[in-house]
């Protein structure tokens, strides 16, 4: 194609038609330009159409984990209402008559109560979303400040969970030791059935009119309300995420 041009050039010059030569070559100049332009914007197409499919893939796998957190989140906060619930129930049995509430009944309140389900995370696709700097490839600005501060929600969520776990293992547990049948407790629970009865009854009687257990165990639901509130919140969030990305899939 150079070719046909200069064979073009050179006969315009040959033939001493100079204005037709310089109109021709202007010409071909814009041609050029008009080439360059259009093979830009065709690249430019190009790497509009790979980040868009980049944007999807993430936004598919993004989906996929926080649908995976979201319904694990989901179990424990159930539980963690649960375990509020029976502490309620607990506290207000101090300083009343129990005589007529059986010992199992007790051992099963204070199995489900004092329980220590935790929510961890599953984050990794969302570290590595971070740490690669393909974050940038999302258009929403909105999915992106979540996806930035997604961990410090987690640990904002998990906080009080902490406090609740240091209260349990360093305070009421070591107090309750020969008083709390530690086994009874323990064989109520659904993931340890293989343990066997403990030998002795819990001294319920000692517990409920026991200031320092009522103390604590004030201490240890009220950390377990802020909890579940707290969880609450980040299942908000996390719900709120997925639709932004439901939205974002259906514009593609």
């Amino acid at each position: 194609m150079i070719k046909f041009f200069r064979r073009i050039r050179q006969n315009l010059l040959s033939e001493g038609k100079t204005g037709k030569y310089f109109k021709y070559a202007i010409g071909e100049i814009i041609l050029v330009v008009i080439g360059i332009l259009i093979a830009l914007q065709i690249n430019n197409w190009n790497e509009k159409r790979k980040i868009k499919n980049a944007e999807v893939e993430i936004l598919q796998n993004l989906k996929a984990e926080l649908k995976h957190n979201l319904e694990d989140l989901e179990n424990i906060n159930r539980q963690h209402k649960s375990e509020f619930e029976d502490g309620i129930y607990i506290l207000n049995l101090f300083g009343t008559d129990i005589s007529n509430i059986s010992v199992s009944k007790l051992d099963s309140l204070v199995s489900n109560a004092f329980s220590g389900f935790s929510f961890e995370a599953k984050d990794g696709y969302i570290k590595s979303l971070i740490a690669s700097n393909k974050i940038d490839y999302l258009q929403n600005s909105e999915l992106k400040s979540y996806i930035t501060s997604f961990e410090s929600m987690v640990i904002d969520a998990n906080q009080e969970d902490g406090y609740i776990r240091r209260l349990l293992n360093e305070r009421f547990w070591p107090s309750t030791d020969g008083k709390i049948n530690a086994l009874n407790i323990i064989s109520m629970s659904d993931r340890y059935q293989e343990f066997p009865k403990g030998t002795y009854s819990t001294d319920y009687k000692w517990f409920f009119n026991n200031r320092e257990m009522e103390d604590l165990t004030a201490n240890i639901f009220s950390w377990k309300k802020e909890n579940v509130l707290d969880e609450q919140a980040l299942i908000d969030r996390i719900k709120r995420m997925i639709q932004i990305i439901d939205s974002e899939l259906n514009k593609k």
